[in-house]
């Protein structure tokens, strides 16, 4: 048996130990310790002070401690625990160092950001919480822990990014399109779900050992599965369950009862090459009954004008958000993800009509500038505090540093991005008929500029020629577009 210093062994100590902690005596003996006549037994390496000695961050030579790193190894659970409400937890920080630090930069975090003391108070608290209830003490924090917070009422939105920010948090959560696929093929049967989960887990993660696969789109994903699955369906259904055997007067049999026409026919068609193309590709299937399947060419449609009428109540709208994006996107048509992260500096020549956009700087018309204007007092009125750079604000975005949701700046306009960008292409064209200027004005290349200046080329060929670049830029056509308003 192994013995210390004072010829006694480990549970001889730990009792000693906890005599002292009980009674706060720091001189009780062995004697007075084994003197009950009993001793509590306990498993080794339990106790986190045990396991490691306390650690201290070391302090710099201006008097400010050195940033603590997480730790690298992992507590591993030996059985999984019960459930739990993190509401009702103590808020004991296993690590009381490391909770102090950290404690510290949420406070100086929350002042940069403007929060409220409300908000600091319930983010504290939520802090203490996730630290308290981690299986390693001092290791990043699970981000599922800090998700299990809303669902407790608790704080956990402005938590994650402070502790991201800080490299404490391990993303351990699934991505939103995983859960999308598991979701969807559900209902599918085996080895189907298999076959496809396997595309799927490839193409969306990519693979470096032959055959190597590119990582894909998320999007692009989501689309080929939902276009192929009505096919996917229909061969379950008539029994063919197993994706490398399917014949290929089978598969264009069954492509041809789901009666699609026009762009939904080519989408279909190019999904199913897609996933028949991986299965042969990787070995998992002896031919591609996909392989001679048709798929054909987009037709592009001419772009037309849009409605007035929703625009026009957009852009006379009370709110002061919604009136700027509409303005923005009418009379300039940048794209939706320009809109969305412009930040404050962009508009630095606000006073001078200039917007800075990537790739290009815009005159700003008139019309837009009186509500930019007007937006931006606003913004400076609802959120004097924050710390957001980014021009449109929300409330939620107004204590953070991320730029507001898509979802939301989609509800701001009257209608799709895409057709208020169209609409003011097609008004430069049939004004001008120059793809040149379309180009510079839109940051478009030749061949998408074409697509506009095509319809109007003749009456444009009768028109005396357009006026240099300068000239362009000039808010004539503005002027024209806001009569027309």
């Amino acid at each position: 048996m192994a013995v210390n210093r004072d010829r006694v062994c480990r549970m001889c100590w730990l009792q000693r130990a906890r005599l002292r902690r009980a009674t706060g005596d720091d001189h009780a003996s062995y004697e007075d310790a084994l003197g009950c006549g009993w001793v509590q037994l306990s498993f080794a390496n339990t106790r986190a002070q045990e396991r490691r000695p306390a650690r201290t961050p070391a302090v710099r030579p201006g008097g400010e401690p050195r940033p603590l790193v997480p730790f690298t190894h992992r507590q591993l659970t030996l059985f999984e625990p019960p459930p739990r409400t993190l509401a009702a937890s103590d808020g004991v920080a296993l690590d009381p160092v490391l909770a102090g630090w950290l404690e510290h930069h949420l406070s100086a975090w929350a002042v940069s950001r403007g929060w409220s003391r409300t908000n600091l108070v319930r983010y504290r608290r939520g802090l203490r919480i996730v630290l308290a209830v981690q299986d390693t003490p001092g290791g990043p924090v699970p981000a599922s822990v800090v998700q299990e917070l809303t669902g407790s009422g608790l704080a956990a939105r402005l938590l994650h990014e402070f502790l991201a920010a800080h490299g404490f948090l391990e993303d351990d959560r699934p991505q939103t399109v995983e859960v999308w696929f598991a979701r969807t093929t559900a209902d599918l049967p085996e080895p189907m779900c298999g076959q496809l989960a396997h595309w799927f887990t490839v193409r969306l993660h990519g693979r470096t050992t032959a055959p190597r696969s590119l990582a894909r789109s998320p999007i692009t994903l989501r689309q080929h599965l939902r276009f192929a699955l009505p096919v996917f369906t229909r061969l379950a259904a008539a029994g063919l369950s197993d994706l490398t055997d399917i014949p290929p007067a089978r598969l264009r049999q069954e492509l041809a009862a789901c009666e699609l026409t026009g762009s939904d026919y080519i989408h279909t068609a190019s999904a199913l090459r897609a996933v028949f193309a991986f299965l042969h590709t990787h070995q998992l299937a002896a031919r591609n009954p996909a392989v001679h399947l048709t798929v054909g060419t987009h037709q592009r449609a001419i772009p037309l004008p849009a409605d007035i009428t929703p625009i026009r109540e957009a852009l006379m709208s009370p709110d002061p958000a919604r009136a700027a994006i509409t303005a923005l996107l009418v009379f300039h048509a940048p794209h939706a993800a320009e809109i969305r992260t412009l930040t404050l500096t962009d508009l630095r020549d606000l006073d001078q009509g200039r917007l800075d956009l990537p790739g290009r700087t815009v005159l700003l018309a008139e019309p837009v500038r009186e509500r930019l204007t007007a937006y931006l007092a606003h913004r400076h009125k609802t959120w004097p505090r924050t710390a957001n750079p980014h021009l449109f604000l929300t409330a939620r975005t107004a204590a953070t540093t991320t730029p507001v949701s898509p979802p939301w700046l989609y509800r701001q306009y009257p209608s799709s991005s895409h057709l208020l960008r169209n609409d003011r292409i097609v008004n430069e064209a049939q004004s001008t008929g120059d793809a040149r200027m379309i180009c510079e004005l839109f940051g478009l290349s030749f061949g998408a500029a074409a697509r506009y200046t095509r319809p109007y080329a003749d009456a444009a060929s009768a028109q005396p020629p357009s006026a240099p670049r300068a000239a362009a830029t000039d808010p004539a056509s503005d002027r024209d577009r806001t009569e027309a308003l």
